[in-house]
């Protein structure tokens, strides 16, 4: 056995199995000396623990040698294999199944290092942590340079300091296959309005607007200024003003930028039903 591949009776289940089970996955498999499928499906997933070098264990019980324990948890025919997190079963399976479906229902119960540091990301940016986000994305980035999710997700943080250029190169290298192409391309919308403010910061491009409330320009670039640093409720709520104030304005910007935005949160977003209605109802 190894640090990767344990071996579990009884006395050590709740340590080696329960316990640990809070801090890394671990797969049971439950199996004896004379069943066939077993060993078929053993060495697949030894294997498969050893190149997993630790983002989950596995534990081996011999049914014969430990019929309780079997009993205690189910098991009604081997092999059978049990994963658990967190103390309890999250998804199991009977048999000798395919490598291709274990790598499937591995990738369902242990997620790999660069799924962990994506979610460790997704946690940062949840907490407000722009500088920590940042790092995990680019570590994400590092082992997979086609993580779509990643791409996007350090885009917009990349556009809200004003690197421009860093932004669009990643919203470019998102994959053409990804189901969040889409997503990359409607965010490339938010490159194009940070060239237009350039580097005027905020409070200058809010001051002009507010100086000047008839000046549609400035309340359009305000919008844009809005959109890129992430308030899209009041970039919203400035193209709506352009297009009540000047609908004509360099060839309907204002709707333009609404409807870029709509995409850019999808159908379902509130601020997208909300803004939409109010749209309609000023334009019809």
């Amino acid at each position: 056995m190894s640090d990767t591949v344990v071996e579990v009776r009884e006395s050590t289940f709740e340590s080696d199995v329960l316990e640990r089970s809070r801090t890394v996955p671990v797969v049971v498999d439950f199996w004896a000396p004379w069943c066939g499928p077993c060993r078929t499906l053993g060495p697949v997933l030894e294997e498969l623990a050893r190149d997993a070098k630790g983002s989950w264990i596995l534990a081996k019980v011999n049914a014969d040698e430990s019929p309780e324990l079997a009993r205690a948890h189910g098991v009604r025919g081997i092999p059978a294999v049990k994963a658990f997190v967190d103390g309890r079963v999250v998804d199991e399976f009977t048999g000798a199944l395919p490598r291709a479906q274990i790598e499937e229902f591995l990738a369902r119960v242990a997620p790999s290092r660069v799924d962990r540091v994506a979610r460790q990301a997704v946690e940062a940016g949840e907490n407000g942590d722009r500088g920590r986000e940042r790092e995990l994305w680019s570590a994400v980035l590092e082992e997979d340079p086609r993580h779509a999710l990643g791409r996007i997700r350090r885009a917009r943080l990349l556009l809200s300091d004003g690197r421009i250029e860093d932004a669009t190169a990643d919203l470019e290298a998102v994959p053409a296959d990804s189901e969040l192409h889409q997503d990359a391309a409607n965010l490339l919308q938010l490159s194009e309005w940070a060239r237009r403010v350039g580097d005027r910061n905020l409070d200058a491009v809010r001051e002009k607007a507010a100086t000047d409330p008839d000046n549609v320009g400035a309340r359009y670039d305000l919008g844009c200024a809005l959109a890129v640093g992430g308030d899209f409720e009041g970039a919203l709520a400035e193209f709506l003003e352009v297009v009540r104030r000047d609908r004509g304005f360099e060839n309907d910007a204002g709707r333009t930028g609404m409807l870029s935005l709509f995409a850019l949160l999808g159908d379902d977003h509130e601020l997208t039903r909300e803004f939409r209605g109010q749209l309609s109802s000023l334009l019809f």
